[in-house]
């Protein structure tokens, strides 16, 4: 589901339809704007309203990708679901997301391990190259280890962090969250998100919760991940799957019915995934 972002929209629309097809890719454009058809022309992509978020957006819009992917395990054999900041690729070099998942044998639903990529320095990205030959370290992330893929139905939490019910873990696979590139549209859209939020919570009693916080406190929690990614050590792709099986496995928890990983005990043992020169030039 998406509105503006188009840099990311293009990035996985290229990423995922040369692995599946555009075919089998499902945009949901949220307002219709013709940016979204033109960027995603040849998906299957399907047009709604954009009122102003409330202090239900994340709930509402997690229910429905919920009942979105969950109508489509129906028809295909493995779905992914997510938003276009994050995209997953298998740690194997040689190997495609589509021939590891082609192989695996999966569960309901299982979680990628995540990883926050994080830029080096403060210079601008150079996007006539790969992104991953510039950025190729990420920081361990309890929040982006997310339940997003799905051989059966499902109900996912708001922000798609969790899920209702225990899911597997599949560290061999790592998912990419972007949203802390170096972009000119990127530091656009951290200043309309803010800006947007504080005008959805003003009056609401979650205003001090976590509606919308990643919008409300972006640059904070930009800051915060920079400092844990200076201060922890590398761990090469190569060893990353069994270092993340086991921060991840001993930081599940539960709350309420919502199976997730606990954010301070992934936390307390932080690192960065380093990946292969053979990966970086996957996008």
């Amino acid at each position: 589901m998406v509105w503006k972002d188009h840099f990311f929209l293009d990035l996985w629309v290229r990423y995922y339809g040369a692995l599946f097809g555009r075919d089998a890719l499902y945009v949901i454009s949220h307002g219709g704007a013709p940016e979204v058809a033109e960027i995603a022309s040849g998906c299957n992509v399907i047009a709604i309203p954009r009122d102003p978020p409330d202090e239900r957006f994340d709930e509402t819009r997690w229910d429905m990708l919920s009942d979105w992917a969950s109508g489509l395990t129906r028809y295909y054999d493995r779905v992914i679901v997510g938003d276009v900041d994050e995209l997953i690729l298998s740690l194997k070099p040689g190997e495609s997301l589509a021939a590891h998942l082609q192989q695996a044998d999966l569960g309901p639903v299982t979680a990628p391990a995540g990883y926050e990529i994080v830029p080096e320095d403060e210079t601008p990205l150079d996007l006539s190259r790969p992104i991953l030959d510039q950025c190729p370290r990420g920081l361990l992330s309890a929040t982006y280890s997310k339940p997003c893929l799905l051989t059966a139905p499902a109900r996912l939490s708001a922000g798609g962090h969790g899920c209702k019910g225990r899911f597997d873990l599949r560290p061999q696979l790592a998912l990419l969250h972007l949203r802390f590139l170096n972009t000119e549209e990127q530091l656009q859209r951290r200043e309309e998100r803010l800006r947007i939020a504080e005008e959805a919570t003003v009056g609401s009693e979650r205003t001090k919760g976590s509606f919308l916080r990643g919008w409300r406190k972006g640059e904070e929690i930009r800051q915060k991940i920079a400092t844990r990614f200076a201060a922890a050590e590398d761990v090469p792709s190569s060893q990353a799957a069994d270092r993340a099986r086991a921060v991840l496995e001993g930081a599940r928890k539960t709350k309420g019915h919502t199976h997730l990983f606990s954010v301070p005990a992934v936390r307390a043992h932080d690192f960065r995934i380093l990946l292969d020169p053979s990966l970086r030039d996957l996008f």
